[in-house]
């Protein structure tokens, strides 16, 4: 299951194996023979439709800087995201076993996702793990990058619209088949009285019932963020904030959607790594 970091010429990812649903797992070639306060465990939740070159310029920054770690990758598409509570947990089965043995041996975790879809799935997984082990998800620190949003319908629709296939026939139609399924779906959520999705999203993430207050997190967003408000990310780490969560709020600029590395790699990377060097306060 060892392998080392891609070399460039490698397919973006190659370097992980598969162990589930959309789940993959990368493993130090020292991560066996190190003690366990050196072997973090990255648990990354990507956006929606995120591309492998897109997600290896992150996970290659961890293998770097952690460098005896293991990564584990739970990746996001747009089906994944209407799927039911009930339905998660067979599918995180196997990533919930890893970093329930990692935590065991006395290894801790950073948990990293990515808009709403990575939230929402590190939300399905706080829940599940709940349920499993009657106890909050494991984590030293935890990451909200470009999130979240309460779903307002033109950033829904760029946010879907953006991992559709680069084909003529999504080109010419996907916009409008994109408004289509919103149509459907918030009609459909108004008839049986439900809240939209995003917003219990956004509620939940910020539930001290199932994310431990004590561990530190920190929001990365940015003003030109076009598929996130800047005010809503903004908003929700004051909420977490007034809740008794310590955050740190990393605002960039220009940068776009998931893309805030570019702008500030040194401020990216800095305020991560400050706040897994702190770690959890004292309740």
């Amino acid at each position: 299951m060892a392998s080392t970091p891609p070399d460039g010429k490698s397919q973006p990812l190659s370097d992980f194996q598969k162990i589930g649903h959309e789940t993959y797992i990368w493993t130090s070639p020292s991560y066996h023979s190190k003690d366990a306060s050196q072997t973090p465990l990255i648990l990354i939740f990507t956006w929606n439709a995120a591309a492998a070159k897109h997600i290896a310029k992150y996970t290659f920054s961890y293998q770097y800087m952690f460098p005896s770690s293991r990564l584990l990758l739970i990746r996001c598409f747009t089906r994944d995201m209407f799927r039911r509570t009930k339905e998660y947990g067979p599918l995180l089965q196997p990533a919930m076993d890893l970093v329930n043995r990692h935590v065991e041996s006395g290894g801790e975790v950073l948990v990293h996702s990515f808009s709403n879809g990575g939230g929402n799935q590190v939300n399905e997984f706080a829940k599940a793990w709940k349920a499993r082990y009657g106890t909050m998800m494991p984590m030293r620190i935890q990451v909200l990058d470009s999130a979240p949003t309460k779903g307002p319908w033109m950033k829904s629709h760029a946010a879907i619209a953006a991992s559709l296939p680069r084909t003529w026939f999504w080109t010419w139609f996907g916009g409008a088949l994109v408004h289509l399924l919103l149509a459907c779906t918030f009609a459909a959520w108004t008839a049986v009285g439900r809240e939209n999705k995003m917003m219990i999203l956004c509620r939940e993430l910020n539930d001290a019932a199932v994310f431990d207050s004590a561990v530190p997190r920190v929001y990365l967003y940015s003003r030109a963020d076009q598929m996130v408000g800047f005010e809503e990310a903004d908003e929700h780490a004051n909420i977490a904030e007034s809740k008794g969560w310590s955050v740190s709020k990393v605002q960039f600029e220009n940068s776009a959607h998931c893309g805030h590395v570019r702008e500030d790699e040194a401020k990216y990377w800095g305020a991560i790594m400050e706040a897994w060097k702190v770690g959890p306060h004292a309740t």
